[in-house]
């Protein structure tokens, strides 16, 4: 499944950059996320709480790699998850531009799903997909306004 899209935040580039790369912050902004945290240099990994259409949520292992970081500018995401209905895996590249009034983040996703959860359709799949960003994408975008807000970004 190929995910593209873009999202503009309202703040600079660098505080946005620092927001992706805080677990506690990225744990708030993914929908079902029981828990994310740093196990190196780049590394995450955590519980996250998946359901698809008719299947029933379930908890699934999250790891997520931060590879090639050109900071504050780009990164590229690997994520992998697995549960009792299935994985997900795939890469995402994710580019930071500094525009007018804030900071426009631009990605491109390549995922793979397999298991039961994949048996749901690829529409519901491509549908949730986008939800689930768009959510996630406005979540972190709040916490940014917050801490500029109170002098914490």
């Amino acid at each position: 499944m190929i995910l593209d899209g873009e999202h503009t935040f309202s703040g600079p580039r660098q505080h946005v950059w620092d927001l992706l790369q805080d677990p506690e912050v990225l744990a708030k902004a993914m929908p079902g996320a029981r828990r994310l945290e740093r196990t190196g240099d780049g590394t995450y990994a955590g519980v996250i709480r998946i359901g698809v259409g008719p299947v029933t949520a379930a908890e699934w292992t999250l790891n997520v790699a931060i590879l090639e970081p050109v900071e504050p500018a780009s990164y590229v995401m690997q994520v992998e998850s697995k549960g009792p209905l299935g994985f997900t895996r795939g890469t995402a590249d994710v580019n930071l531009d500094e525009v007018d009034g804030g900071t426009r983040m631009r990605y491109h996703a390549d995922l793979s799903i397999g298991g039961k959860v994949a048996s749901v359709g690829q529409r519901l799949l491509d549908q949730v997909a986008k939800m689930m960003t768009k959510q996630g994408l406005d979540a972190l975008n709040k916490e940014l306004e917050s801490r500029l807000a109170h002098g914490a970004a």
